[in-house]
């Protein structure tokens, strides 16, 4: 096998590059993802297809609904710092918030079409999760969790 010049930096470069998109261009990716947009292997899709499947963010993603959970049973003022969430949303769809958390807290793999989902939807500060937001928490979860 013969090396080009420079062979090694440009691995090095286009890795970089890798996760420089992947860390700054998460909103567009998991956009992509969700709508099952195919990753190529060593493209930043498919490194934040892997960022989203690891125990730890499905624990992030478990962990925030079952805030909003908690913060829609809670009548006090706001809790923290966190946005408010639509406690006529949450409480109407919480079979499905509670199948998708089984679902991220699960040993077993998930697909990251429908993690991308849930990312999105706790992300949108103007979705069904939270209380000036709009459209069907208990659909958007059903999709995600079908996707999973």
């Amino acid at each position: 096998m013969v090396m080009q010049p420079g062979w090694w930096s440009s691995m090095i470069e286009k890795s970089l590059r890798v996760r420089w998109t992947a860390a700054v261009q998460t909103s567009r990716l998991d956009a992509e993802l969700a709508v099952g947009v195919a990753a190529v292997p060593g493209s930043a899709l498919a490194l934040r297809a892997r960022q989203l499947t690891t125990r730890r963010k499905r624990e992030a993603l478990a962990r925030a609904l079952c805030d909003a959970v908690g913060d829609a049973r809670d009548q006090t003022a706001l809790r923290g710092l966190r946005f408010p969430v639509h406690r006529a949303n949450v409480v109407a769809a919480r079979p499905v918030i509670d199948d998708v958390v089984a679902l991220l807290r699960a040993p077993e793999e998930v697909e990251a079409r429908g993690v991308a989902r849930v990312n999105r939807i706790i992300a949108d500060g103007t979705g069904p999760l939270y209380r000036f937001g709009h459209g069907d928490l208990a659909g958007r979860l059903g999709a995600a969790r079908a996707a999973m």
